[in-house]
């Protein structure tokens, strides 16, 4: 991809936002984010879409201010999902090998591996490849050309409803889009912040979005597990109204304003003017109170986490280092020290890193862009199979075909 004319779009469908990025990828592979805009979200509950009109108007209106303030006008892109009905699995092959491993051997190892039935009502939506094992005990990123008798391998699979991928794929067919690929959601994360280190490690990364919260478990041999748990950020704030008895815009201000997710981080308590529902007299709260109310609902969802860690295979105990957090409720006071606290683990907030990208330092460390980021490196590294023309600029735009992929 040489010549610094090939451009990539990406679109973050959330709960509470729309975060779109355009990308050149000039001649060293590299990245350079040339547009990006952030808008508010319409037509998605709890990460799925509830009303396929309303978000492509919101979407029209997030890719009709990157027309404007950037001159670009993308017709295909490439998009995250949050599907609360995802289910993952292991697929296994195991082929015999006559001296040495072939690139036929490997070819027909991972088609064992990924001949996995698939529900009516599902599809894949990813096939990732993992490390090869040779002769039952060495692990390899690459096994062709070695010497074996036996080659084995694993699969990563991701299964979705169905439904959800044409609700986004019929979404963005209102706003004149196409649809690259369609990634799961904390792959996407992944793929922006963790290291190569931080997988080989064992790590887990969670982000606590608007409407539910994503996480991803890797070792390393790869991927191990993805989740998707119907709490987030909104969750925590209607805790807060019922609480308090005050409506979710006055509960979303008192969280984001006064709030911590730890309440034993608060130093200094104040008191707190707020207005309830139906009594529009005055009312005062403690920030110790409103901050007890928050760790509660806050551990709700991390216990919810640490029961499917711990079901069926206890992956909880391999998180070895530690846990990664993003989304917009982990960037809460406190939210850090509260997570180190329930898992007993290392915790630190992620950040996008930078090797393979670049562009404005205010949208690199935006955590609001950081899935679009992910979306952008991931559709990079896919084979290019075909390109179209963007509209209003003389670059192209990769349309990517949904391939087997690795390594994680």
């Amino acid at each position: 991809m040489a010549g610094g004319n090939f451009y990539i779009a990406s679109i973050d469908i959330g709960t509470d936002k729309i975060a779109v990025l355009i990308a050149e990828i000039e001649d060293n592979d590299r990245l350079r984010i040339i547009g990006h805009n952030i808008s508010p979200s319409d037509g998605v509950r709890k990460g799925s879409i509830s009303a396929i009109d309303s978000l492509s108007r919101a979407i029209s209106k997030a890719l009709d201010q990157i027309h404007k303030n950037f001159k670009l006008s993308p017709i295909n892109a490439c998009v995250n999902l949050s599907d609360t009905h995802l289910t993952c699995s292991e697929g296994y092959g195991k082929v015999p090998i006559n001296v040495v491993v072939t690139a036929d051997d490997v070819e027909k190892v991972l088609a064992t591996a990924k001949a996995t039935p698939t529900p009516a009502n599902k599809s894949q939506l990813h096939t990732i490849k993992k490390k090869f094992t040779i002769d039952g005990d060495s692990i390899v990123d690459n096994p062709e050309g070695m010497k074996a008798e036996v080659l084995e391998s694993k699969v990563h699979i991701v299964t979705v409803s169905s439904l959800s991928m044409r609700n986004i794929e019929n979404c963005l067919k209102k706003c004149d889009l196409e649809v690259d690929t369609i990634i799961l959601d904390s792959i996407a994360n992944s793929e922006a912040i963790l290291t190569q280190e931080d997988k080989d490690g064992g790590v887990c990364l969670i982000d606590i979005g608007a409407g539910v919260t994503s996480y991803c478990v890797f070792q390393e041999e790869g991927i191990v597990r993805n989740g998707v748990i119907p709490m987030g950020g909104n969750d925590i704030t209607w805790e807060v109204a019922r609480a308090f008895d005050t409506s979710f815009e006055e509960a979303k201000r008192l969280k984001e304003d006064y709030g911590c997710a730890k309440s034993s981080v608060i130093k200094n308590e104040e008191f707190i003017e707020f207005e309830q529902a139906a009594n529009k007299d005055s009312h005062y709260l403690s920030s110790l109170q409103l901050s007890e109310v928050i760790e509660e609902a806050y551990i709700d969802i991390l216990s919810t986490l640490k029961n499917d860690l711990r079901h069926p295979d206890n992956l909880e105990a391999n998180v070895k280092s530690g846990f990664v957090l993003c989304g917009g409720a982990a960037q809460a006071l406190g939210c850090e020290e509260l997570v180190r606290e329930f898992f007993t683990r290392r915790v630190k907030i992620g950040v996008v890193q930078r090797d393979h990208i670049s562009g404005l330092e205010a949208i690199l460390m935006d955590y609001r862009y950081t899935s679009s980021i992910g979306l952008l490196l991931y559709q990079k590294d896919l084979p290019q199979v075909d390109f179209i023309m963007t509209k209003g600029r003389n670059g192209v735009m990769g349309k990517i075909k949904e391939v087997l992929v690795g390594n994680f």
